[in-house]
């Protein structure tokens, strides 16, 4: 979230290609809520609960495993989305 975390979207002497990586993955969303259309986002959650969409979940946390959590992101080791539970 280079964009919130250095209050401009564009940071000077920042090139992300260049930068970062080749074994970090990179990913990038311009919208915001109001972009997306509920009826499509509710049938993309209705097909994941029947088995129809599968979701590339690598693993979940536990709000105290957070550091460990970041720990693994930051070590690229993830394949797949994290999730920290909160409750």
């Amino acid at each position: 979230m280079t964009g919130i975390l250095g209050n401009e979207w564009v940071l000077k002497e920042f090139e992300p290609f260049v930068m970062i990586p080749p074994t970090v993955k990179f990913t990038i969303y311009g919208g915001d809520a109001s972009n997306i259309d509920i009826r499509e986002l509710q049938k993309f959650v209705n097909d994941v609960a029947r088995g129809r969409a599968r979701v590339n979940l690598d693993r979940t946390f536990q709000i105290d495993e957070v550091v460990e959590a970041h720990r693994y992101m930051e070590e690229n080791r993830a394949t797949g989305k994290l999730v920290v539970l909160i409750e």
